[in-house]
């Protein structure tokens, strides 16, 4: 397994000066967080692709900024705005495509308790596997997150999607199942191995996302249980730019997560 980083990490440093500080500490792999409209232009993210290519990056993902929406974008009973949240989507898959990334996580709707008749939960399902083909066609896999403030919160919302939508797979977030009150492991044994990708971090008592071999995670017990179900692909360091003073401090948890990752 690789260790890799967002580029949510430097936040709200542009996308454009991340990505070589990422390069110099020695990173290959990463996940771009676009953070605005004008990034999906093609003049844009061809710009990006080319410096991604320059500086050796492989990029793993994409994270749209509209992830704060996509319950009303696409999962409303408003037709209309369904279509258009669709095409939107088309065009993220687009970018993701020309970035050479595998996979679009995905965090979909927000947690408002709100319960789907039988009805509603084919409609919302039907969104999904639209989305998959979408992404499909450009030869990009919708990875759904598991997300604190989402359904995806639950774990039997994850198993339900497992059921009834084969072609989604799945990005495991630590800090997220720690803030919706769970295990790590009972999402990893949920998404098994339709699972894809991995935002990592560590937490503690008092706090929810520390630098990686700052709080209490236990990555020995995490990388076995990986490699248990068969997982090769990438861990992605996801932090906050609150949670480190200098880029240096990344570099130093890439080396924490590879000796465990290497075992």
């Amino acid at each position: 397994m690789r260790i890799g980083m967002s580029t949510a990490c430097f936040y709200p440093q542009p996308l454009e000066e991340a990505l070589p500080i990422i390069a110099g500490l020695g990173v290959h792999a990463i996940e771009i967080f676009f953070n605005t409209e004008s990034e999906l232009k093609p003049r844009f993210y061809e710009m990006l692709g080319a410096q991604v290519r320059s500086l050796g990056l492989d990029v793993v993902s994409v994270h749209p900024y509209t992830s704060l929406m996509e319950g009303m974008l696409l999962f409303s009973d408003y037709t209309r705005r369904t279509e258009d949240g669709l095409m939107q989507y088309q065009r993220y898959f687009e970018c993701a495509a020309a970035m050479g990334a595998r996979f679009l996580t995905f965090h979909g709707e927000r947690n408002m308790g709100q319960q789907d008749d039988p009805a509603r939960w084919e409609r919302k399902c039907a969104v999904y596997r639209r989305l998959c083909e979408i992404g499909a066609a450009c030869g990009v896999t919708l990875a759904q997150e598991n997300v604190a403030w989402c359904r995806s919160r639950d774990p039997a919302f994850i198993r339900a999607l497992y059921r009834d939508v084969p072609a989604l797979r799945y990005t495991l977030d630590i800090k997220q199942a720690y803030r919706a009150g769970q295990s790590w492991k009972v999402f990893m044994d949920i998404m098994g191995e339709r699972l894809v990708n991995v935002h990592i971090n560590d937490f503690s008592a008092e706090q929810s996302c520390l630098m990686p071999g700052a709080g209490t995670m236990d990555y020995a017990s995490f990388f076995s249980c990986l490699r248990a179900q068969g997982y090769d692909g990438h861990t992605i360091i996801e932090v906050y730019r609150s949670n480190f003073d200098a880029p240096e401090e990344l570099g130093r948890a890439v080396c924490t997560l590879s000796r465990f990752a290497s075992v």
